[in-house]
């Protein structure tokens, strides 16, 4: 037998978690032809992978490249790191399906955060039809946020009957479509007003397609332990797959639940419950600005959030609510200088500096700045948020029931997509994993990894 490519003697790790053992890997035809300790035959070209450990591609189960992809095919951020599959549509956004008349609604409510993409009139069919081909494979969620907001806009209200029905309507057709499930992202409107029986009715229909339900919690900070157990009750009521995306435990007061957290989801499992989480291994996150502020400043759309965030009463009631929560989702940080400027638009020069030195150098309030950035930006100001204890992260990772995703697009270091200062596990996600975790801390052992990369992602994605 003639092979195209032999890789020889490498320590074959195959994502299921077993002992990786020393053997050759042969590719035909674009496909893995043979495996073995040492196959016969002869290939066009041999790599000689002594010393290296070969693996499947890994498995990014958390991106939003969606928003990305159509303009940066190549991926290459993702692809540097071993990625070689992504599930999109993730945190309860999709940019299908929209409604005819709908389509700057949803760009509004994206704020400009993705300015490349022509939004248009489209069923989540044609949307897969039309997406672009890339580097990566691509599995895509529809969005709850989404869905609602095709269908009731920004109303801080539950769905009326009907309303109801058209949700479950648009995500019929999506999943017949081929979408992978249904994302939410509980934690911002619309999907913050949604209530829990809301989201059972759409994840019944998620159970008769086989489909999965991948959950941003209500709260990741001071209301963690309920939102979690909203999870839980959720996957349990339905009989769903459902995964907790980028579990943490936000904001100083919080640090520690990650253990609590953990054992609850394991006893969920051992009571016959199919749910897990995914993580990624850094203490900061990233969200835009307009989102760590109280949920109820967005109703009404962008022009009205902008309006409303230049009134003095607004801004009182802001301070007064982080002064008693601390900030939406994320809960009290240590300062004003853990919320940095990760990408703004129409106030580049701001990329790189927080909240405090910014408000400093103006000689106003941090909730002032916060207030005039975001309508100087158009309210398309993205931030990281350094709020995550590293101890917590270890708990994470250490788990048998966490998987990795980065959370984060697919950048490049030229054109649009590499505007701002982006979070680092846009680049760095999986290697950070193998090079913190496995080679340096000796926390996990490498095929351990490899299979929250690999192979346990594929299993979550296929439930």
């Amino acid at each position: 037998m003639t092979w195209d490519i032999l890789i020889h003697r490498g320590t074959v790790i195959d994502g299921s978690g077993s002992p990786g053992i020393v053997g050759d890997v042969a590719l035909h035809a674009g496909r893995i032809a043979a495996l073995g300790p040492a196959l016969a035959g002869h290939a066009k070209k041999v790599i000689d992978a002594t010393g290296l450990a070969v693996t499947p591609g890994f498995i990014d189960i958390k991106t939003h490249s969606d928003f990305v992809l159509p303009i940066n095919p190549k991926a290459e951020s993702k692809v540097r790191q071993g990625v070689t599959t992504e599930i999109i549509g993730h945190c309860g956004f999709s940019v299908a399906p929209v409604l005819p008349g709908k389509a700057e609604l949803l760009a509004d409510y994206l704020s400009g955060g993705a300015p490349w993409l022509p939004f248009r009139e489209m069923s989540f069919p044609q949307y897969l039809d039309t997406f672009p081909a890339v580097a990566v494979n691509t599995g895509m969620l529809v969005g709850h946020n989404t869905l609602r907001l095709m269908v009731m806009g920004l109303e801080d209200r539950s769905p009326a009957k009907r309303e109801l029905g058209e949700m479950i309507a648009l995500l019929e057709d999506s999943l017949r479509a081929g979408a992978l499930g249904m994302s939410s992202g509980l934690f911002t409107p619309p999907g913050s007003f949604a209530q829990a029986d809301e989201i059972m009715a759409l994840c019944a229909v998620l159970k008769r397609h086989n489909a999965g339900y991948f959950t941003h919690i209500r709260d990741e900070s001071n209301k963690v332990m309920e939102a979690v157990e909203e999870a839980i009750d959720i996957a349990r009521a339905c009989g769903v797959h459902t995964e907790i995306v980028h579990l943490k435990c936000s904001g100083v007061d919080n640090w520690g639940k990650a253990a609590q957290i953990l054992d609850k989801i394991a006893a969920a499992r051992a009571a016959g419950c199919d749910i897990d989480c995914d993580a990624y291994p850094y203490a900061a996150g990233a969200n835009p600005l307009k989102n760590l502020l109280p949920p109820w400043i967005q109703i009404g759309g962008k022009e009205t959030m902008l309006a409303r965030l230049a009134l003095p009463e607004v801004r009182a009631r802001i301070r007064s609510e982080f002064a008693e929560h601390g900030l939406n989702n994320w809960g009290r940080i240590a300062s004003w200088e853990a919320v940095q400027i990760s990408i703004s638009p129409r106030v580049p020069q701001t990329a790189g500096q927080t909240v405090a030195a910014l408000a400093t150098a103006r000689g106003c309030d941090p909730i002032d700045q916060i207030c005039d950035h975001l309508i100087a930006d158009g309210g398309a100001t993205r931030v990281l948020i350094t709020s995550i204890d590293e101890d917590d992260i270890r708990t994470i990772v250490r788990s048998p029931t966490a998987l990795v995703g980065s959370d984060g697009n697919c950048v490049a270091t030229y054109g649009i997509v590499s505007q701002g200062m982006p979070h680092p596990r846009f680049y760095g996600t999986f290697p950070r994993v193998i090079g913190r975790y496995v080679h340096d801390e000796r926390l996990i052992p490498l095929e351990r990894a490899i299979y929250k990369m690999t192979g346990g992602p594929a299993k979550a994605a296929a439930s």
